[in-house]
């Protein structure tokens, strides 16, 4: 009996879901005859079990709403909004007391289990012909509340269940029975030779069969998830008093299983959003030109090796101005860091925990939760999140996720003893740092190393250093540019291994507790290798605020910058023209800029650089625009004065390093303030006397 019980707990659940995505779209095409043919059968097919299960309960409820649909089906009532919003509620009382049952083994007995209201109100629909009267229609029931502990995996019965065809099934039984037969080969063999060989390539392609094989058991079209949002959508749009359609694409897209569910919370937060902030109100939309219905594009498609999900609405757009305003407000956000980022930057806040647009807390948003949850849940299992949104146009949310998280490409690292996993689609490129070009390669900023990369700046990460291990001295190491939390950051491990498709186990919970591994896997090799949980590496890094984009290394900065206004007075020591040494107090510092001669801009005799809101003059007092020849030169951007505003770029040769500094009285044998730096002398630049005097 309990084994009767399973089966139909899942057969019921799956009835519900298609019953749910149905009635959603009945509600628009209230006269289409297979939509109706399939929510009748979905109830029948209950009512029809209940009885030899013994489930009374069940069986009344669904009789009840088998006689009204079965008037709908016949064409002799008509679904109204008043009719679907009765079998909706009929829909979610049959499927919270399958969840009882599922917990508990009983239907639940409870005085707020009382279905006579429910039961009394399709009756009355039936016999009116679809006109609920007004007390009934005024007191429409809903589902019981289900206790938080019953509200677990353990009561979703389809969420432990796979459905695999019969093809899959046999072409899984052949390979292994071809394995099974390789492998006594390979056991008579004698260890070598060209049979033997033979027999260890028939064994990696067999392997690779049925590896390939079990993924697309496991794997299941997005539109299993896709079908539960109709309802959430509708309802949601409702209390919002939004008009919202919402479209799909590319439902027949395949992923894994556990994937599937992993994916559920965050586009349930992507799509409340699109509608609570990104669909307008119908008055909003007419005054705008747009249609009066705001439509959400739920999209899936394989690319590059991975599946890609869009939320997408033809809404509003977010404005990043607003963004920063919220973000200054509620102390996410210093204004003097507001004015430095782009609007890809702001965009990322959003993301932020706490972050909310909206001024007070509702049912639906205000608690700053919800997109955290999105980033923080696709992260979770190697995915990474995008996004895009033109003001006035609308907003498009992009998430990338692997295929499976059973079976990933990886690369190996090792650092000491230990040999580590990389997910490969979080490594953007591989650096071999030699001892000899570091000091080109790798910068300080306050007490946080920073790699060079081209014309960027990254947060620099040693592995050793973040995991307790025995540094490997050599003569180099190697640095893999990964990205993790929408920003990009420098790994130094000692050594790389060869890439490798690796078999994730699950973790112990007190590694898991560490926060930054994600799972385990075993190489080839025979030695345990730790997959690495890039965004866990990043926030116990602390790189979860910083914003590495192209030349912008402020925020990395701001905490050294912090600390050492209490410690000291810090300067950024550069080299000028003719090898003379300067220094910027390092709270003026902003970022630094490398700049091709091209890209300056003249007017009136000054030097501008184009910069993010506009143009920054530079000050080149030893000519190096004119005389470098058509090579890049460094830029120092920086405050001078006491006004945030007052921004200048201050051309140098080259940065030499950040340092405690002992700033000398003025000198009868020079003209300006002198600094004593690591036992040297350096000129302080004039102009920043305010600063001084404030930090």
């Amino acid at each position: 009996m309990d084994e009767l019980i399973k089966e139909f707990l899942v057969e019921s659940q799956e009835g519900l879901d298609r019953m749910e995505r149905c009635l959603t779209e009945l509600e628009l095409q209230p006269d289409n005859r297979e939509l109706l043919a399939e929510i009748f059968r979905a109830v029948h097919t209950i009512k029809g079990t209940t009885g030899f299960l013994a489930l009374p309960r069940l069986e009344k409820l669904a009789h009840a709403g088998e006689h009204l649909l079965g008037l709908l089906r016949d064409g002799r009532l008509q679904a109204t909004r008043t009719v679907v919003d009765a079998l909706l509620a009929l829909l979610d009382r049959l499927r919270s007391i399958l969840q009882i049952i599922g917990a508990t083994g009983q239907e639940g007995k409870r005085e707020c289990d009382d279905d006579t209201a429910l039961i009394a109100l399709l009756d009355d629909l039936r016999e009116s012909g679809g006109v609920a009267p007004v007390r009934e229609a005024a007191a429409m029931p809903t589902a019981p509340a289900i206790p938080v502990e019953q509200n677990t995996r353990a009561t979703q019965p389809t969420d432990q269940t796979l459905r695999v065809d019969v093809d899959t099934m046999n072409r899984m039984m052949n390979l292994v029975g071809e394995l099974v037969l390789t492998r006594n080969q390979i056991l008579q063999a004698n260890g070598s030779g060209e049979q033997f060989t033979a027999l260890t390539r028939r064994l990696d392609g067999v392997t690779a069969d049925l590896r390939e094989t079990v993924m697309r058991a496991r794997t299941q079209p997005v539109g299993q998830l896709f079908q539960k949002f109709p309802r959430m959508v509708r309802d949601l749009a409702q209390s919002c008093a939004r008009c919202v359609r919402l479209d799909f694409d590319g439902q027949e897209t395949r992923l894994d299983k556990s994937l599937l569910e992993a994916l559920k919370d965050p586009l349930t937060h992507a799509l409340r959003n699109a509608v609570d902030h990104g669909i307008e109100s119908p008055g909003d939309r007419v005054r705008s030109g747009k249609a009066l219905e705001g439509v959400i594009r739920l999209s899936a498609r394989h690319e590059g090796g991975q599946v890609v999900i869009e939320v997408a609405d033809d809404g509003g757009g977010i404005s990043a101005e607003n963004v920063l305003k919220r973000a200054v407000e509620r102390g996410l956000l210093t204004p003097e860091r507001a004015l430095t980022l782009s609007e890809t930057e702001a965009l990322q806040i959003v993301f932020a925990p706490g972050f909310s647009t909206r001024d007070a807390v509702t049912v639906v948003s205000g608690r700053g939760v919800g997109m955290d949850v999105v980033r923080s849940n696709v992260e979770s299992v190697g995915g990474v999140v995008e996004l895009e949104s033109k003001l006035g146009e609308g907003t498009t949310l992009r998430m990338r996720v692997p295929l499976t998280l059973a079976i990933v490409p990886a690369l190996v690292v090792r650092c000491g003893p230990s040999s580590f996993a990389i997910p490969q689609n979080a490594v953007c490129e591989l650096l071999l740092v030699m001892r000899r070009d570091e000091s080109r390669m790798v910068q300080t900023i306050g007490d946080a190393p920073m790699l060079r990369l081209r014309e960027e700046l990254l947060p620099l990460v040693s592995l050793n250093d973040l995991l307790g291990l025995a540094k490997h001295i050599d003569n180099g190491y190697y640095v893999a540019v990964l990205e993790a939390k929408g920003r990009r950051f420098g790994l130094m491990v000692d050594d790389l291994l060869d890439p490798q498709e690796i078999v994730v186990k699950p973790l112990a919970r007190v590694l898991r507790a560490s926060g930054v591994f994600s799972g385990a896997s075993v190489l080839g090799n025979g030695e345990l290798a730790l997959i690495l949980d890039l965004s866990g590496l990043a926030t116990r890094a602390r790189l979860d605020l910083a914003e590495t984009s192209a030349a912008d290394v402020s925020a990395r900065a701001a905490e050294a910058v912090e600390a050492s206004r209490a410690e000291g007075t810090s300067v950024l020591i550069f080299e000028g023209c003719g090898g003379e040494r300067g220094a910027i107090p390092l709270h003026a510092v902003e970022r630094i800029e490398r700049l091709m001669p091209e890209q300056v801009e003249y007017c009136g005799g000054v030097a501008l650089m184009q910069i993010t809101g506009g143009f920054l003059p530079l000050e080149d007092a030893g000519g190096l625009l004119l005389n470098g020849a058509g090579d890049s030169v460094t830029v120092v951007v920086c405050h001078r004065g006491a006004e945030v505003n007052s921004r200048i770029g201050l051309v140098v040769e080259r940065v030499l390093n950040i340092a405690e500094a002992e700033v000398l009285l003025p000198q009868q044998s020079h003209g300006g303030r002198l600094a004593l730096v690591q036992e040297r002398l350096a000129t302080m630049q004039a102009g920043f006397e305010d600063l001084e005097r404030a930090a």
